[in-house]
């Protein structure tokens, strides 16, 4: 449906933050392999002549697709900011920012399992929490591995006086089933 599309979302999002998204975006969906397949770009999903292509050629039972406006304090727009980000059979997509993350990058980053750290590509929250949500378990029990990494991210922020350190929606999924979160220190 045109009417929700990636190109609409990006110029006129009625939801979030921003009105326009055009730091990038992602898409990320399931074949028959194990491993989902990911095609991200810097370019505003509204200029991206091979969005159009791709989307035309994909068939998946699931899809995730996301469409980027830059948190000021990680405004690096590259490609590896771009969501959905991905490990082996997991995705993952977050709206929203970590409150004081250059305060906090490094108690969150020292939080990740070692063998999982050198996989981390970019620099924003997002990916930091994804993998953060990995360490304490999302890969056997989703709910309580993004309980427990928003936890530490709160611990973490407030050690550090950030008044409200997350804000989040969050989606991931394996391919078999899908996980919705949405949190928001403001509101306890």
């Amino acid at each position: 449906n045109f009417k929700h599309s990636l190109v609409i979302q990006s110029l006129h999002a009625t939801e979030g933050a921003e009105a326009t998204n055009g730091d990038g975006f992602g898409v990320g969906w399931y074949t028959d392999d194990e491993k989902p397949l990911l095609f991200r770009s810097v370019e505003p999903a509204w200029h991206d002549r091979n969005l159009k292509e791709i989307s035309q050629a994909i068939s998946a039972h699931t899809i995730f697709a996301h469409v980027r406006a830059a948190s000021p304090s990680v405004a690096n727009v590259q490609q590896t900011n771009c969501h959905p980000f991905r490990y082996q059979q997991w995705l993952w997509m977050h709206n929203g920012a970590i409150d004081g993350f250059d305060s906090v990058k490094r108690d969150l980053a020292f939080a990740v399992d070692p063998s999982l750290y050198p996989l981390i590509r970019g620099s924003t929250d997002s990916e930091l929490f994804f993998y953060l949500a990995l360490s304490f378990g999302l890969q056997d029990d989703p709910p309580s591995a993004v309980a427990r990494a928003v936890g530490f991210i709160e611990a973490a922020g407030q050690a550090l006086g950030v008044e409200h350190p997350i804000q989040m929606t969050v989606a991931t999924s394996n391919g078999e089933g899908l996980w919705f979160f949405r949190y928001s220190s403001e509101r306890k």
